[in-house]
């Protein structure tokens, strides 16, 4: 009988779907989208439902055109809910079709989609690439509407890798592009998202005016009955809440935005949410519910895929609230993901990471190697002090002779390296004439001379010591474009263009603590910052992978023998 039963209700559910799909069919193609831009922030569950409806109807009808637009429009509602890899799905075949059918503005619309999808994601390369190539098309055509995505998108990537500024400045410049027209529907959920953008911007370093933007956040998102755009202006202000150290006040307003997205349904907003909460319990010292915030964005990020630059920071902080419980292996893993935690990106890999100015990798391995023999010990309590006295003779007589060993290693490598740098006072610069083999990728010898030249001023300037030095920053002095830039310094160097900007830096230092006492004075944080480097363990690391010592070691054995 309960066999029977639940095939009944089965077929009765489906049956019950199959009259619903056919009733939104019979409505028009104009019915079914305005049903779904009704509800995409604030139910994107349902629209995706409408999404679904849009296409099944062009499929039906043998209407190609239709059934891309609404590709597009259930990319999005798949977006909103976390799944990325179906969202970037019908993206492709839209993009396939545009190009197909030489239709530019089904091709621009989702061009602008996948910037977003990108960016959602985490991808932020991609994004970028997305972004600049629209904004270079809202430039050619002078479209406003095109002009406002690409400031939304080139601002979001600023503001997530450090330049909140520079990201604040292309959110007000939106802000003033669609203020005059902002009582066209259209443009009131471009506007709403500018704010959140904007607010989200100032929180990094000015919250007086995040606090003044929330105000007409909130004001407009409830006069609009907004409730996505209402979620967001309480998790922003948890945010400042939790800046201002108001803790429990930032705590309940928290748990207020997580109650009005999770019946949004968007898995994506809830990282913020998690993780401030995370933070504030971990600042009130309450390290179990910190570790229960924190386990929440866990699972989060393998249900959903989202590379977050903020994740090793939320891996590290589990792992010190662990180890404050006392729960030695549970600190251990999370620090050992921590400190294996890598960013592919190139992008993300420039982000100035909080974690890594708090806990560079060195105190990570650190506690690695601290809570290691912690744990040992506790596993071994039982075991004789005769044998763990033997133990640990042998061991300290092993890591004796692994230290002389790297010491000498180290002298070896010093010598040679200044042996290097007597032989070689000068770096020989980048040759200004066009290699044959750079014709394999169709650009002119004119244009790589030119840029070749470019490269030689640029080094001659010691432009690369810059801290905000990029492919991007290079590639506008040059006058050239990311493309060409990087794959002439790649056939021309044999290196990343990454690699290439820390070589120079690299040499530079190298030459410049042989010939001048005063910067051998300097911490090594503060010749990290003169030669553009990020942090000093971001220095130190490219120092020992170029020359096998650390600066430290180099900077005291050059000091005994001038």
């Amino acid at each position: 009988m309960k066999f029977l039963y639940a095939v009944f209700i089965l077929f009765f559910v489906n049956f019950m779907t199959a009259q619903e799909v056919d009733s939104l069919l019979k409505n028009s193609y104009q019915s079914l989208k305005e049903q779904y831009k009704n509800l995409e922030y604030t139910n994107p569950k349902l629209a995706n439902e409408y999404a679904e409806a849009l296409i099944a109807k062009a499929t039906k009808e043998a209407n190609l055109l239709e059934k891309n637009k609404s590709f597009l429009l259930k990319a999005s509602s798949e977006s909103y809910l976390g799944n990325m890899e179906a969202s970037m799905q019908y993206i492709d075949s839209c993009i396939l079709y545009a190009k197909t059918q030489k239709n530019n503005s089904l091709y621009i619309n989702a061009f602008s989609q996948k910037g977003r999808t990108y960016f959602r994601s985490g991808k932020y390369a991609e994004a970028t690439k997305n972004y600049l190539a629209f904004d270079s098309i809202a430039t050619a055509t002078k479209n406003v509407r095109y002009a406002i995505y690409a400031n939304q998108g080139i601002g979001s990537v600023k503001n997530i890798t450090g330049d909140h500024k520079g990201a604040v400045e292309l959110f007000i410049k939106n802000k003033e592009i669609i203020a005059p027209i902002v009582e066209e529907k259209k443009y009131h959920t471009l506007y709403l998202n500018t704010l959140i953008a904007l607010c989200s911007a100032y929180t990094y370093f000015d919250l007086e005016k995040a606090a003044k933007c929330l105000l007409e956040l909130r004001t407009l998102s409830v006069n609009r009955n907004d409730i996505d755009a209402l979620s967001y202006s309480y998790t922003l202000e948890g945010i400042i809440k939790y800046k201002r150290k108001e803790y429990d006040k930032a705590l309940a307003i928290l748990t207020k935005s997580e109650s009005m997205v999770s019946s949004l349904d968007s898995k994506m907003n809830l990282y913020p949410i998690y993780r401030f909460r995370g933070k504030t319990y971990y600042e009130k010292k309450m390290f179990p519910e910190a570790i229960t915030a924190f386990e929440a964005i866990k699972t989060l990020q393998n249900e959903i895929e989202f590379d977050d630059f903020e994740y090793r920071e939320v891996l590290s902080l589990l792992a010190i609230s662990y180890e404050q419980i006392d729960s030695t292996k549970k600190a251990l893993e999370n620090y050992r993901l921590a400190y294996n935690y890598s960013y592919t990106d190139t992008i993300q890999a420039s982000i100035r990471y909080t974690i890594l100015e708090e806990y560079d990798n060195k105190t990570i391995e650190s506690k690695i190697t601290t809570l290691k023999v912690q744990s040992n010990q506790k596993e071994r309590q039982n075991t004789s002090l005769w044998f763990i006295s033997i133990g640990l003779g042998v061991a300290l007589i092993i890591l004796f002779w692994v230290y002389k060993k790297q010491q000498r290693d180290n002298r070896k490598k010093f010598e040679e390296l200044v042996q290097k740098l007597a032989a070689e006072p000068i770096k020989a610069e980048t040759q200004a004439s066009a290699s044959a083999s750079a014709n394999k990728f169709q650009i002119s010898d004119e244009k790589v001379a030119k840029i070749l030249q470019g490269l030689q001023k640029f080094e001659k300037s010691e432009a690369f010591l810059q801290q905000n030095t990029t492919l991007i920053t290079v590639a506008k002095k040059l006058n050239t474009n990311t493309t060409y830039l990087s794959q002439i310094v790649n056939e021309q160097k044999g290196i990343t263009f990454k690699n290439y900007i820390t070589e120079l830096r690299i040499n530079y230092v190298l030459h410049k603590l042989k010939n001048d006492k005063v910067l051998r004075s300097y911490s090594i944080k503060a010749i990290a910052k003169e030669l553009g480097f990020k942090s000093e363990g971001a220095f130190s690391r490219a120092f020992k992978k170029q020359t096998g010592i650390y600066p430290s070691f180099f900077i005291k054995n050059i000091t005994t023998i001038l």
